[in-house]
């Protein structure tokens, strides 16, 4: 994908984007040699973020020490990679401030593994939660949890009310945990796809977790090759609903 294609891309989320980094490999098997984590902290610590911040990372990948986003173009053996989890630290209060109580989106388009998911038979109509089978659950209160016991001494310290280092943000990867992810060669991968059909429909109206349960749905009713099915998955440590751009339609 070109720097031009992305940026239309990026364009049609309804979101208006301040400041965009690019690395693009413009020949195969072009090794990026440690740049990744300087090019991520580079943005991460920018001082002039605006409400929020949109990583996207479009790579191959593999589920080699967790996940883990190849460096290079192409699918190397033993060459440069990534582990998406210290992308995420680089994210987090203490090293990004400017991003502090702020929601950070990443998209992640690539395998996770080498598994390949045939999926199963549709027969019947999709059934939905039934409320009541959760009725009777209680929310865990004060004062029902247990004191936190350790082995170790007691330490006294003053309570201080503090926030999570690494909250507010949401992760979307194109598919579960050991899985491939798959592309059309001339349309491009079906979760990039149908993101974008979402966003670009829905994203005036309805928040990042509704926007990205239809693109789940979507992806796993819509796509199908060789037997083969998909299943888009995301993660969300928000504590607020975010949405891209509610006034749209007024």
């Amino acid at each position: 994908m070109s720097e031009k294609g992305l940026i239309l891309i990026l364009s049609t989320y309804g979101a208006y984007l301040k400041a965009l980094v690019f690395l693009f490999c413009q020949k195969k098997k072009t090794k990026l040699h440690g740049k990744w984590p300087k090019i991520f902290s580079f943005f991460a610590t920018r001082p002039d973020h605006g409400d929020c911040s949109v990583v996207v990372i479009l790579s191959h990948g593999t589920w080699r020490n967790g996940d883990e986003v190849y460096g290079v173009c192409g699918e190397p053996e033993g060459g440069d990679t990534l582990n998406f989890n210290s992308v995420l630290e680089m994210f987090g209060k203490q090293k990004a401030p400017a991003l502090k109580n702020k929601p950070k989106l990443f998209i992640v388009q690539a395998c996770r593994g080498s598994k390949t998911d045939f999926g199963v038979s549709r027969d019947k109509p999709d059934s939905g939660f039934n409320d009541k089978e959760t009725s009777h659950l209680k929310p865990m209160t004060a004062l029902s949890v247990a004191q936190d016991e350790s082995d170790a001494q007691p330490v006294v310290l003053p309570m201080k009310e503090k926030d999570p280092d690494l909250g507010d943000s949401i992760v979307c990867r194109s598919t579960m945990p050991g899985y491939k992810s798959w592309r059309n060669e001339v349309r491009g991968s079906w979760f990039i796809q149908s993101l974008i059909e979402v966003f670009m429909n829905n994203a005036h109206r309805d928040n990042i977790l509704e926007l990205l349960t239809e693109v789940n749905c979507l992806v796993a009713r819509r796509y199908q090759a060789l037997g083969a099915k998909q299943m888009p998955v995301f993660e969300s440590s928000l504590i607020k609903a975010m949405y891209f751009n509610p006034a749209a339609e007024e």
